[in-house]
């Protein structure tokens, strides 16, 4: 047991004492003189939150970028080789490589984090299998999300979509979709639309990934979340191509995504890394317009990181804090107002989609940020203190 004394809990706005006792918190009202001051930690109004989230990764593709080189640094040319770079993994070698990635994001401070897992013909369900027990082996430290994704596609390969129906009957704990790479992307949706109300579980897609503004996928999605009545169950990701059309074309779409409780996942170190590539002036940025969704719309958004060191991005360090420092620097927010809002795209906005508390009292687990604020903890890209069993805390 020990105090946690001057606690910024920054999505309540509030500076409180908190009593650690076994990992759960509970906001303290008493007097602390009544208490032993050796086990009182001053946090100086440094922040604590149940941790951060990251509802956007690849884990099963995550650190190959040495062994297999995107030379055009194209998505075409990204997903061409992971098809054939797939059937070359052993399970260990997954095993590894997920368990490091996620080990980076846990001492980063990710305690919620959701993942796209290729399920289809080539791969079957190993890679699935193998989040699951790192899932299982994890759940004290993080809630870990497995999201059967068909990067693939399934229209044109019968295999592919019965493997998706056996990840949901696996317990795979969210449904994927890339429409733009299968031959009917209208029909890849609504065939994922059904499949995901039979089994009860999100739907989370890969929507709009291209520069092309005539693309719109989106509205597509929204209007099959209005007729599955799937509202606040469905998450759109990356949505690039909105980036590329005028505000009088954007702004019907997000009114319609807002009706839906449509969620927007940026993931700005891809799509800065990816899009505009076509581009000989003028270069895109192609992060979705990240300013507009939340002030004009209201929209829930939460950033991911998306790949990390693998063919379709370079870089990565599974840090949330770093993505919303490069979402910071792509969409142009700079103001506290713009900072604030960032934080809470890579905490409580996560939480909400994985259907998780974001309120600090009874967790299971938590962090102490080593700032006082969301603008210092994103320019910072700040530590987090971790402690030990004799409470002194420590930076990680």
């Amino acid at each position: 047991m020990f105090i946690l004394k001057n606690a910024y809990l920054v999505h309540e706005d509030k500076t409180v004492n908190l009593l650690v006792n076994l990992n759960k918190v509970k906001i303290l009202t008493e007097n602390l003189e009544q208490f032993d001051q050796t086990d009182i930690i001053d946090l100086e109004g440094r922040m604590v939150l149940r941790g951060y989230t990251d509802t956007h990764m690849h884990l099963d593709k995550a650190l190959i970028g040495e062994k297999v080189v995107n030379a055009s640094g194209t998505l075409e040319e990204a997903i061409k080789i992971m098809s054939t770079y797939k059937p070359t993994m052993s399970d260990q070698d997954i095993y590894e490589r997920m368990k490091k990635v996620i080990d980076m994001a846990y001492e980063h401070g990710t305690r919620y984090l959701r993942t796209n897992i290729d399920i289809d013909d080539n791969i079957k369900l190993r890679s699935l299998d193998i989040i699951h027990k790192l899932r299982d082996a994890y759940k004290d430290k993080m809630v870990i999300e497995s999201i059967a994704f068909p990067q693939e596609g399934f229209l044109d390969n019968e295999n592919n979509f019965s493997y998706l129906e056996l990840a949901l009957k696996k317990g795979a704990d969210v449904l994927g979709g890339i429409p733009a790479f299968d031959s009917n992307p209208k029909l890849h949706l609504e065939k994922l639309m059904e499949l995901a109300k039979k089994y009860d579980v999100d739907l989370d897609a890969h929507i709009d990934e291209t520069d092309d503004p005539k693309t719109l996928t989106i509205k597509d999605l929204i209007r099959l979340t209005k007729k599955y009545n799937y509202q606040g169950r469905v998450t759109a990701a990356h949505c690039c191509s909105l980036a590329a059309n005028d505000k009088k074309v954007v702004d019907p779409i997000l009114k319609k995504a807002k009706e839906v409780e449509l969620n927007i996942v940026p993931l700005p170190s891809t799509n800065l890394y990816l899009q505009g590539r076509g581009d000989t002036k003028n270069i895109r940025r192609g992060i979705t317009p990240i300013k507009s969704i939340v002030y004009d719309h209201g929209i829930n958004i939460s950033i991911g990181s998306d790949n990390v060191r693998d063919p379709f991005n370079c870089f990565g360090n599974a840090n949330p804090l770093e993505a919303a420092l490069i979402a910071a620097h792509g969409a142009h927010m700079g103001s506290t107002e713009d900072f604030n809002t960032l934080f809470d795209a890579i905490s409580k906005n996560g939480m909400k989609i994985m259907h998780q508390d974001f309120h600090i009292e009874n967790t299971d687990f938590f962090i102490v940020v080593d700032a006082k604020s969301p603008r210092d903890a994103i320019i910072g890209v700040s530590p987090i203190y971790g402690y030990m069993e004799n409470y002194k805390f420590f930076i990680k």
